[in-house]
């Protein structure tokens, strides 16, 4: 019987993480001219091009191509990173997102795309484009604050401070002006702590001096920030006492809002309102960094080696001093505790050192000093996020439906754009370890510009993502594959990105079966199999924000481990619950509750590790005995009785103890000895007396470093006071994998107990054979080969010079990217397969194939049952169920992709005795040509010829 359904019919739905199966046709703007090109003739062509080779299309011929092709969203939006393909199109812009001239052309555009049924996506609600015409409506603006620190003479009260004045920033949104607004000049006396870089200067001393300030420009302008050198200088007020620094801020006024100001919201709101009226359709909001106004340059705009500017608007002091104490009314005296490492002007070897100032002489103090730092990043980075989520709420009411913003919030990531002096050699290599030339992390600039927490972001972007691997880093130790998952699990659309650019094709392609293996939305072909979900994984640690206020010279990183999830303290207390000894988040059980750097914990932390540890759970607090809460009273007695320690704090961050051996007993017996390799704040110590009934199981030179407590449910609670340190990628010529050693020891990583003397647990075997292995919830296995050891020397731009790509290959061999399995034994399956890249499988109860994807491949034997799918090795097979939240009436109940010519043969796992074969039509999931195809005992058999290699095709029960 022939099926009376319409070709119209769709065969399958796109919800959820689905949904980013749809493709979207875009519009890339880099000038005006082209937005006002695209309104006024919509079969004007212009270079639309996103690479070296010019692209010329007009907006019809996009509309038109986008309708064929079944899109129903186009995205038109503006990059500044593409004025590099578009030769003459780099004048600076005037249209903006709030102005009203560039809502009528995008009004035109939109009008002009819904007549080939295609909604917009623009970048409406993005902080880098919305400001100019609030400025001008509001006479408010984004204030940043720029600190130098000088010396005085008390007794005529002169003093003469030099920095670089800002005029221009560039970002992704282009050019801006930066404003001079004026200076103010606070003296203060300041104190040494002996053996220490702190100075003690009482916030109650600090005096401020502005009147006696005069200002000189010294120089022209330099750099590509546009920074002129100027000179604040005065004498005086010799009557304030023996006050022997000055602290010189110099105040800038950016074009963008005041975030915190009761006028933010409405504004915004009113803006979404405006694009309504004028009968713009959105789909979606294009979202990519989501960050304050700041400058994409990452070197060269800093004073004597810091980035030494804050946002300091006045709503974020209303906001901090309401919630904080009313002393910091006056926030700009309190830039003096961010200030590190300005001592030019010593007289002695201190010059040289990162010198910062704090509230007073006791540890407590010190503390303090630092979690106001954090306090600054977490009010401004949630205030940012809070303001922008309710925003596009209402967007999302206005136009009846969710509106996608699939993005990554910043234009730099802790490693990538950190930076290693190596001289003339690549940097890449050297970003995935601590060493003496490490010198700066970016992520101080990106938690000044709200953007450093990619997990409160997740409350505004859609699935959420991270460029980590941008720009030719590889991410050979996972992290940013491991961090895509972290913050996928806790979205709205729980599928995180880990996106990866600026490599040669073959390299490219064993980044894309990592991403594949680990299910980071890569591969849909790979994703169906994994019902488009994230590996799952034992241990969750709690991803080290406070680092970089603790010193800013750190980043966002401890140990790049990539067998872990990561969560920031305030989402896992959001989000998280201890169920019979374990975390429960998200959907998610973690039986391993980890700390990398951690100084503030929250009391409710403190609660939540106690409970977990009562109810038999395993807690690993490595880094720092915490002081003080994060609400700011006192916890070290509290944290010491979970743990069964004593812990002397001193005035310096735990102990130098450069080149040291860490040694490990009882528990860890087994570990391998651990060095520590610098001086540097995450490789500090902190030896602890462990009580009488607490196991030491580390040491360094007779100081207790690691010890472990039991607990009568069960319950483990270890103390690690040293950085772990755990390197696949060999990239000091050897391996380090303390941190895979500890967790294997302490129990993190079991095996099934299916297999007699052997672990088949996956991160056990990706730490331990060739084979990077993960599972998923719904049960499916992916694995890939590794590709961890070789170094990134090849160049790393976007566009690609394929003759350079050929010729570094062919200097370079990769290593083989084959998968030769026999017998192997993971998460309860023995598996022999030989294939390319990666490949993914699920079985049922019964151990039949279920879903399966994999290359250069015909057969797989999955606990010694034997899936044939292709009579010979065919380039690309995959299948897998529609799963029910995709099914339609009528529709498809499996899914088929397959890149080749020959006979395939999928199993099927319902008895069916008709089944119609159909390519997909001309839109995403619509039903095509009908393929000839019969049913053999339970396996549906077609042969794929070229006109169908590379299409989808949907098996559909003939009714």
């Amino acid at each position: 019987m022939t099926s009376s359904v319409s070709n119209n019919t769709p065969l399958v739905a796109f919800p959820g993480p689905w949904s980013f199966l749809l493709p979207k046709s875009s519009i890339i703007l880099v000038s005006d001219q082209e937005l006002e090109t695209l309104a006024r003739d919509p079969d004007q062509p212009i270079n639309l091009s996103l690479d070296t080779t010019p692209r010329m299309q007009s907006l019809r011929s996009v509309c038109e191509a986008a309708q064929a092709a079944g899109h129903r969203t186009l995205i038109v939006a503006f990059d500044q990173f593409f004025t590099q393909y578009r030769p003459g199109q780099n004048a600076p812009r005037k249209l903006m997102p709030d102005s009203e001239e560039y809502i009528k052309l995008i009004a035109t555009i939109g009008q002009f795309a819904q007549k080939y049924g295609l909604a917009l996506e623009l970048s409406l609600l993005s902080p880098l484009e919305i400001g100019p015409s609030y400025v001008k409506q509001t006479g408010e603006s984004g204030i940043w604050m720029h600190y130098r620190k000088g010396l005085r003479d008390p007794a005529t009260g002169a003093y003469s401070v030099q920095l670089w004045r800002q005029q221009r920033w560039t970002n992704n949104k282009g050019p801006i002006r930066v404003e001079d607004a004026g200076v103010r000049v606070f003296a203060f006396r300041q104190n040494p702590l002996y053996g220490t870089p702190y100075l003690v200067v009482d916030p109650k001393t600090i005096v401020e001096i502005t009147d006696t300030a005069h200002v000189e420009i010294m120089g022209p302008t330099e750099g590509s920030v546009e920074a002129v050198r100027v000179r604040i200088y005065g004498r005086g007020q010799t009557d304030i006492g023996p006050l022997d620094r000055v602290l010189v801020v110099q105040i800038y006024r950016t074009p963008e809002m005041d975030y915190f100001s009761e006028k933010a919201l409405p504004y915004l709101k009113n803006l979404v309102d405006r694009y309504v009226d004028a009968g713009v359709k959105l789909n979606g909001l294009y979202s990519d960094e989501m960050h304050i106004q700041q400058d994409w340059d990452y070197f060269h705009h800093h004073d004597h080696g810091e980035f030494a500017m804050r946002y300091v608007s006045p709503g974020l002091v209303r906001a901090f001093a309401a919630k904080y104490g009313n002393e910091y009314q006056d926030f700009a005296k309190y830039l003096l505790y961010f200030v590190h490492g300005q001592e030019d002007k010593a007289l002695d070897l201190t010059a040289k050192e990162g010198a910062m100032h704090v509230f007073g002489s006791t540890p407590e103090d010190i503390h303090a000093t630092a979690l106001f730092r954090a306090r600054y990043y977490h009010l401004l980075q949630d205030g940012v996020v809070a303001l922008f989520t309710e925003a596009k709420r209402h967007a999302e009411q206005r136009m009846g439906h969710p509106l996608e913003a699939r993005a990554h919030a910043t234009w730099a990531e802790s490693p990538t754009i950190d930076y290693w002096r190596v001289g003339q050699e690549p940097d890449n290599p050297a970003k995935y370890e601590y060493t003496s030339n490490f010198v700066w992390s970016n992520t101080v600039q990106q938690a000044a510009a709200a953007c450093y927490d990619y997990f409160s972001w997740g409350d505004f972007l859609t699935g959420n993502g991270n460029d980590h691997a941008e720009g030719g880093y590889a991410d050979r130790d996972y992290f940013a594959l491991a961090l895509a998952c972290s913050t996928g699990i806790l979205n709205t659309i729980p599928y995180s990105y880990a996106a990866y650019w600026g490599m040669p094709g073959p390299v490219a392609d064993r980044r894309g079966a990592l991403v594949d293996t680990y299910g980071d939305a890569g591969s849909p072909f790979y994703g169906m199999v994994q019902d488009m979900q994230h590996r799952d994984v034992d241990v969750l640690m709690l991803y080290p924000i406070d680092l970089v206020a603790v010193e800013e010279r750190f980043g966002s990183w401890m140990t790049l481990y990539g067998y872990a999830n990561y969560v920031t303290q305030a989402k896992l207390l959001e989000r998280g619950r201890v169920v019979g000894g374990a975390i429960e988040m998200a959907g998610r059980r973690f039986s391993t509750l980890v700390t990398l750097f951690e100084p503030f914990p929250s009391q409710q932390l403190l609660s939540l590790i106690r409970q977990m540890l009562q109810a038999g759970g395993r807690v690993i607090w490595s880094g720092p005995p915490p002081l003080l809460s994060n609400e700011g009273q006192p916890i070290l007695t509290t944290w010491s009785e979970i743990f069964g320690v004593s812990y002397t704090p001193s005035q310096e961050w735990g102990k130098m103890v450069p080149g040291r051996e860490v040694r490990f007993a009882g528990l860890l017996k087994n570990v391998s000895p651990q060095i520590i390799l610098t001086h540097l704040l995450p490789d500090r110590i902190y030896p602890v007396i462990p009580q009488k009934s607490v196991e030491a199981i580390a040491s360094v030179q007779n100081q207790v470093v690691g010890t472990h407590r039991s607990f009568p449910n069960g319950g483990s609670a270890v103390f690690l006071g040293y950085r772990p340190r755990d390197d696949q990628a060999a990239s000091l010529g050897y391996e380090t994998r303390n941190w895979f050693e500890v967790l294997t020891a302490l129990g993190a990583y079991p095996p099934t107990g299916r297999f007699a003397h052997t672990n088949d647990n996956t991160e056990y075997l990706s730490r331990t054979t060739d084979y990077l292995c993960c599972r998923f919830p719904n049960g499916a296995i992916a694995i890939a080969r590794h590709f961890r050891h070789t170094p990134e020397l090849w160049q790393g731009g976007f566009a690609r010079d394929p003759k350079a790509d050929q010729d570094y290959l062919q200097q370079h061999p990769l290593p083989s990217s084959q998968l030769q399995l026999k017998n192997f034994h993971v998460h309860g399956h023995t598996i022999t397969y030989e294939g390319d890249l990666a490949v993914t499988f699920r079985v049922d109860d019964r151990h039949r194939m279920v879903a399966f994807a994999g290359r250069n491949a015909n057969r797989i034997e999955v606990d010694g049952h034997t899936t044939v799918f292709a009579d010979t090795p065919m380039p690309l097979v995959a299948w897998a169920p529609v799963p029910p939240e995709c099914r339609v009436p009528h529709g498809a109940i499996l899914r088929i992709f397959a890149v080749g010519e020959g006979t395939v043969r999928i199993p099927l796992l319902q008895s069916l005795r008709e089944v119609q074969l159909f390519v997909e039509g001309p839109q995403p999931g619509s039903r095509g040509d009908a393929l000839p195809v019969r049913i053999e005992g339970d396996v549906l058999v077609f042969t794929l010829t070229s006109a169908h290699s590379g299409r989808w095709l949907y098996a559909v029960p003939q009714s």
